[in-house]
């Protein structure tokens, strides 16, 4: 199965970085990538969907590989933190690129039952604060007829990953199960 780890944490020594680097032991020859280290254009123009199949010059240059690498996967795992009750703004700076992969008619330019793994650090230890940004994001899946996945990760404060360990086995069981 081919697999891509999508970090879309800010800053990079943070509980989504830990988890990040835990699935990309667990699922060897992965590819992962950091959002936060990606060169997006702040000046971004809807300029580029043309209807056909996606290729990587219709994305500003530093985002062309991992624009491939979701085309080309089967499994795309995305881990963004809980901001004041959504993602990350590089995750919907990310996502708003997506349009490139659906032609003029609104439908996806690949072929495939990509499934999409969601998971949702939060400070709050409340898991339903997050319930509106699970929703919001299958949604989102939808529009690419993702199989979707999502589950929240509860007490994960940026400055302690402890939390993040303990859930581990978790997120790792939902995974297999979903896969």
């Amino acid at each position: 199965m081919n697999t891509i780890i999508i970090n879309a944490a800010v800053k990079a020594d943070g509980n989504s970085s830990f988890i990040a680097d835990a699935l990309a032991k667990k699922y060897e020859g992965s590819k992962t990538f950091d959002l936060s280290g990606l060169g997006f254009e702040t000046d971004y123009e809807n300029k580029y969907r043309d209807g056909g199949s996606f290729r990587p010059e219709m994305v500003e240059e530093g985002l062309r590989d991992i624009m491939s690498a979701v085309v080309d996967s089967d499994l795309i795992i995305f881990i963004s933190p809980n901001y004041f009750g959504f993602i990350s703004g590089l995750a919907k700076l990310f996502l708003d690129r997506f349009h490139v992969l659906l032609n003029k008619s609104g439908r996806p330019t690949f072929e495939g039952n990509k499934k999409f793994f969601f998971i949702l650090t939060q400070g709050s230890p409340n898991r339903s604060h997050g319930q509106s940004t699970l929703d919001w994001m299958k949604g989102f899946c939808n529009i690419f007829n993702f199989k979707f996945y999502g589950v929240v990760v509860p007490s994960c404060s940026y400055s302690n990953t402890d939390s993040a360990r303990v859930k581990m086995e978790e997120i790792s069981m939902s995974l297999s199960m979903f896969i």
